[in-house]
């Protein structure tokens, strides 16, 4: 009795997640890496299994193997299922490779994505054609264009490939040229910082966490400051599900 309650359990919540997603898609949450949580503008989804391009929608399971595509004046952002948050920018194309061992590696082709950890135990590689870029406990910025653009906001970022490594900690941005080891980091100036990621607005992110299998007994503090006319008050905000 005890075993058929505990199948009728499992199934009941398979049912539950499937109702999430959208029709005809088939839910594996073994496989699962990300769910979609912002969709703006003309943002294509193409599966492993698929030729073509279609519609990204929000909600949307992602698997290893998926691949996005934005077009210009787009964004779109996921929550991974080892608990980052992944802002896609325009004109960018993002992977998760099919063959891969590593859950949290991404590919970014060319583009840029903005990440922050949203879990405690969170992690994060993106790995692009001059280097990978670990995040760890961060929040940064990665561009790849004819050359790599690592910033990085809170945390530290790794940034390797074979002809050599730099760590870069909060504050401070690095490049990668084709054919190149990673520059040296250096303090990034008020007018390299980016402002691009805060167009795109979750609601209700500690919703996704759990969608993607994620207790918010791990979930991180955010501090934000808030502006008002007697001046900046720094106040700490833990993400949970409301």
């Amino acid at each position: 009795m005890k075993r058929l309650n505990k199948t009728m359990l499992a199934v009941a919540a398979a049912f539950a997640v499937t109702a999430l997603l959208p029709a005809g898609y088939a839910f594996s949450a073994e496989k699962m890496s990300a769910v979609v949580v912002f969709v703006s503008g003309d943002v294509k989804l193409k599966r492993a299994a698929d030729k073509d391009y279609a519609e990204l929608k929000l909600n949307e399971a992602l698997q290893p193997g998926d691949s996005i595509m934005t077009a210009a004046g787009a964004k779109a952002s996921l929550v991974t299922k080892t608990g980052a948050e992944i802002r896609i920018n325009e004109n960018s194309t993002f992977s998760i490779p099919g063959k891969s061992k590593v859950r949290e590696m991404f590919d970014l082709s060319v583009g840029q994505v903005w990440g922050r950890m949203l879990h405690k135990m969170a992690k994060l590689n993106v790995r692009t054609p001059t280097a990978v870029c670990a995040v760890r406990g961060t929040e940064a910025d990665i561009e790849q264009k004819d050359t790599l653009t690592v910033k990085v906001y809170e945390g530290h970022v790794d940034l390797t490939n074979a002809l050599g490594k730099q760590s870069l900690k909060a504050g401070q941005i690095s490049t990668v040229a084709g054919g190149a080891a990673p520059t040296a980091p250096r303090q990034m100036s008020g007018s390299e910082m980016g402002k691009w990621q805060e167009s795109i607005d979750v609601k209700d992110i500690g919703k996704y966490l759990t969608q993607v299998g994620l207790s918010d007994k791990g979930v991180k503090k955010l501090d934000v400051k808030i502006e008002s006319e007697t001046g900046a008050k720094d106040v700490e905000i833990k993400l949970k599900k409301k």
